[in-house]
């Protein structure tokens, strides 16, 4: 393996470890301070504005370099909040009789640092708090229980770092192996799910490493293929890592002169594979400067004279990233950047590819849940032509229904709810929610707060909670109204990408640790489900919308408009009065004769928008024909249908529509029959009102006419 990078210049290991130099020496400073001036003014002064300028510079550090697209330096935070800790248990004794300063540092120092570099600064720092106390000659309390508080947490530092190493370890090599094995195709799915049968298992783990075989070997070519176009030397495509132990990336690796295709690790604070996967741009760096960011950790080649990594983006989340080190001397042969964005978009497609295919065929190796769901989505049928189930059920509650009563089923829960989200997931409602008791649904929204459900809804990341792990601090996984007492494992999981819905689905139980990423990804299964059923259902309610609306005028038609005032009718059976009006725009044939038929089209596209804009909700609007329109008026005797048969006449009137430089107004006649005194059923009160339209017509037209029976 290549050798590490070449040494800093002083210049700018200087600049880098400035935070190591210059607060130890204020450090220090303090100290003569206090000797010289004890706790006077000058003193107090001097560690106050120390204090306050280390406190500006650490929130620089954690806040404004992020702000600023660039990554926390580590190093200056802990130095930087020590310094800013040291101060204030100087200047506040109810800081330094707490002892919290001492404790938190040295557990942090025994925790982050080995013991051969941990011990000597414990040692400098437990003189600089025994020279602080200022008592010549003697040995306080103070100094001793600080020695002793310094002792305790150090020591309690380094055990908890042994155990983690310990634990990280182990866990890492019984699964290093499967786990890099899945970082391409299904990086979160299980080797082998405990709810599978043994032979399925193992059918399911043929067919995976298969296509993540054939993935590799998409990938190699794209590695390969980008050596000569660039000048670079090795080229790689990195992904986050799902092993147990320290955060990193795995990938594989090509290198120039070589057929080997080698494994491939970098830290998960490698700097350009950062920038590419936290802030989604590329990375590029030349010359000198290159070899600070080497991606090796042994010694063996040469240092890079180039490095370029950018991000493998599909629907917005991170793939990979594709990185490439450059080890001769001179620039890039092609303009590395948008090679690279080009090779990142076609690997992107064949991660796609690789990973449809993989669940096409996990479909058909396990049971038929999946096909017999499909089939009830494609059966869904067009409201007219509904019976039974679908006459009580909405076609959209129907696919709701289907697949939370699916989930349930397939991940053994207790509840599930479908939980849809507006205003960002700001505000949700239960689509539908099932249990062992029955189902429901809430389509009221209520605020989401700072629930965990929320969360997922933005971020679009998948969390599986038990109550040994759960949320941190103390955030719920649900909004208090839709809590249950007893549940303890959660699985949320977020539905969106390219279909019509977009929310969460959670799965509750009160058994601990009840789910595992199997079900999450059975739970994924079912979301796409539901998304092709509620894109069907929604495809038949643009066909009926299209069956029962005007093309011209986007009104209900002459059909859609009498089944309307039928049912509401027969739900009014007389005991409530209601009005039919027709209207006619008058001379329209003249219209037509005089300015030609797109004009006259011009004017039905008029008059239907006064009328679609001004009706009341609850009544309707339609075309009967030609020129005719007919309204509904719910809940409205002869004197309020009357005037409102003249508001619309007159707004009508006041209409101008443009035509060639001219202004050009129309008139419309109406006839108005009423409910029950006028007849009860549709046909009637229509026949009835269009008499009273005729009236008005003879009565010299623009004109509201009320049947006189």
């Amino acid at each position: 393996m290549p050798r590490p990078s070449p040494p800093q210049s002083p210049v700018r290991a200087a600049h880098r470890h400035w935070a190591a130099f210059l607060a130890p020496a204020y450090l220090i400073f303090l100290v003569f301070l206090r000797d010289r001036f004890a706790s006077g003014p000058v003193f107090l002064y001097a560690a106050a504005a120390g204090g306050l300028t280390f406190l500006i510079v650490l929130a620089w550090n954690l806040f404004g370099r992020r702000s600023g697209g660039r990554l926390p330096d580590s190093e200056a935070i802990l130095i930087w909040g020590g310094a800013v800790g040291l101060v204030a248990h100087v200047l506040f004794p109810v800081v330094a009789w707490s002892r919290a300063v001492p404790g938190a540092l040295f557990f942090a120092l025994g925790m982050r640092l080995p013991s051969h570099l941990s011990v000597p600064i414990s040692i400098l720092l437990i003189s600089w708090f025994a020279a602080m106390t200022r008592v010549p000659g003697l040995v306080t309390l103070e100094a001793l229980s600080t020695a002793a508080m310094a002792a305790v947490a150090g020591a309690a530092g380094a055990f908890v770092r042994r155990r983690l190493r310990r634990s990280e370890s182990e866990e890492e090599a019984a699964r290093e192996g499967v786990a890099r094995s899945r970082s391409m195709v299904l990086p979160w799915e299980e080797p082998h799910p405990a709810d599978r049968k043994p032979a399925e298992a193992a059918s399911e783990e043929t067919v995976l490493l298969r296509r993540e075989i054939e993935l590799r070997d998409g990938v190699r070519r794209a590695l390969e293929s980008v050596l000569p176009l660039t000048g670079a030397s090795h080229a790689a495509f990195l992904a986050a890592s799902h092993a147990p132990g320290n955060p990193r990336h795995d990938g594989i690796l090509v290198s120039l002169g070589e057929r080997r295709l080698r494994e491939f690790t970098v830290p998960e604070t490698y700097v350009p594979v950062r920038e590419a996967t936290v802030f989604h741009r590329p990375f590029v760096e030349e010359g000198p400067d290159a070899a600070r960011y080497s991606p090796w950790e042994k010694a063996g080649n040469s240092p890079p004279t180039g490095i370029a990594a950018v991000p493998v983006m599909r629907e917005g989340t991170v793939e990979g990233v594709i990185l490439v080190v450059r080890e001769e001397e001179g620039p890039w042969t092609e303009p590395v950047v948008p090679l690279l964005e080009l090779v990142a978009y076609f690997t992107g497609r064949e991660i796609d590819r690789t990973r449809a295919q993989h669940q096409g065929e996990r479909h058909l190796l396990r049971e038929d849940w999946y096909h017999r769901m499909v089939r009830k989505m494609a059966q869904i049928r067009r409201a007219e032509d509904a019976e039974g189930a679908d006459d009580i059920l909405k076609r959209r509650e129907r696919v709701y229904a289907e697949a939370v009563t699916e989930v349930r089923r397939q991940a053994g829960a207790s509840r599930v709810l479908l939980v849809g989200s507006a205003d960002g997931g700001q505000k949700g409602w239960i689509a539908w929610e099932e249990t062992a008791e029955g189902a429901r649904s809430a389509e009221h929204p209520e605020p989401l707060e700072d629930s965990y459900v929320a969360w997922v809804i933005r971020k679009g990341t998948q969390r599986i909670f038990s109550e040994a792990q759960g949320p941190p601090h103390g955030q719920e996984v649900l909004p208090p109204c839709w809590q249950v007492a007893g549940e303890r494992s959660f699985l949320v999981l977020p539905v969106a990408g390219s279909g019509v819905f977009r929310g969460a689905l959670v799965c509750a139980h009160p058994e601990e640790r009840r789910f595992h990423r199997q079900h999450a990804d059975l739970a994924r299964d079912v979301a796409e489900v539901m998304q092709l059923g509620l894109s069907h259902v929604e495809h038949l309610e643009a066909l009926t919308r299209r069956a029962a609306t005007d093309g011209l005028t986007g009104l209900s038609n002459r059909k859609a408009f009498l089944a309307r005032i039928e049912e509401d009718l027969g739900r009014l059976d007389g005991r409530h009065p209601c009005a039919v009006v027709m209207l006619d725009i008058d001379h329209f044939k003249r219209i037509n004769d005089t300015y030609g038929h797109p004009f006259g089209d011009e004017v039905l596209r008029r008059v239907s928008g006064i009328l679609g804009k001004a009706v009341r909700k609850g009544d309707a609007a339609g075309r009967y024909g030609g020129e005719e329109f007919v309204l509904y008026l719910h809940m409205a005797g002869p004197a309020m249908a009357q005037e409102v048969a003249e508001r619309f006449r007159r707004m009508i009137r006041q209409a101008r529509i443009p035509r060639e430089g001219k202004e050009i107004t129309i008139t419309a006649s109406f006839g108005v029959a009423c409910a029950p005194a006028h007849g009860k059923e549709a046909g009637i009160l229509l026949k009835r009102a269009d008499e009273a339209l005729y009236l008005s017509k003879q009565r010299g037209r623009d004109r509201v006419t009320v049947y006189p029976g």
